[in-house]
């Protein structure tokens, strides 16, 4: 029994990031292609869900909630539950990379605009050399065209789909298509894409460790 915080209806796993990564194994592990859902919820995102009973029910029900903001560390020192550690998207998912090329896992990327998820798979490509990312489709497609992208993922059948659409979007899309989705995971990754292909830098180290990353996000 994993250790939760709850947090305005929202549970939220209490772990590191090795822990995530671990968790995240044994989900594939006992998968079976059938989709378990990752999500990373942070202020934002519960506040969202308290007029948004859809995504509230994203939320509460995915197979891992990291927590992904300083406004949810708060939440839990409030309560007298402190974090083990805040978990950013990209720490995530870097993470999720690390554990996968050791493995051998496969990864699909959807999401981004344009070039973006080309350019974060060639940069992740140059981290991570054994990586294994079978496919990548940009997030911004005609509704006519959704079909041939599951097609597409389907038929590739990864072990991993990251999904970096925005929230609540990129959530509601994987809850809509978990059934028919042929894959081990699928996470929301939100703007990692776009740091990934560097077209956005990260907050410098002092804004991320006192919390004001957002601030940085919404400057940019």
């Amino acid at each position: 029994m994993r250790n939760k915080v709850r947090i305005l209806g929202i549970d939220v796993d209490n772990i590191n990031v090795e822990e995530a990564g671990e968790i995240t194994k044994q989900l594939i592990i006992n998968s079976n292609k059938s989709c378990k859902v990752i999500v990373a919820p942070n202020t934002e995102f519960i506040m969202m869900a308290q007029k948004d009973e859809e995504f509230y029910k994203i939320l509460r029900e995915a197979d891992l909630a990291t927590p992904d903001s300083v406004g949810v560390m708060i939440g839990g020192k409030m309560q007298k539950k402190p974090f083990k550690q805040r978990i950013p998207g990209q720490m995530y998912f870097r993470k999720v990379l690390e554990v996968g090329e050791k493995e051998g896992w496969t990864f699909y990327l959807l999401g981004g605009k344009d070039d973006v998820p080309e350019l974060a798979t060639e940069n992740i490509k140059k981290l991570y050399p054994n990586i294994k990312i079978v496919g990548y489709h940009e997030g911004f497609f005609e509704q006519d065209s959704e079909e041939a992208v599951i097609n597409e993922i389907n038929k590739l059948k990864p072990n991993v789909l990251f999904v970096a659409m925005g929230a609540p979007l990129q959530e509601k899309w994987i809850e809509k298509h978990k059934h028919e989705l042929k894959v081990d995971v699928a996470a929301g990754q939100g703007g990692t894409f776009d740091y990934e292909a560097g077209k956005i830098k990260r907050a410098p180290k002092i804004m991320q460790k006192i919390g004001l990353e957002w601030l940085w996000r919404l400057v940019l």
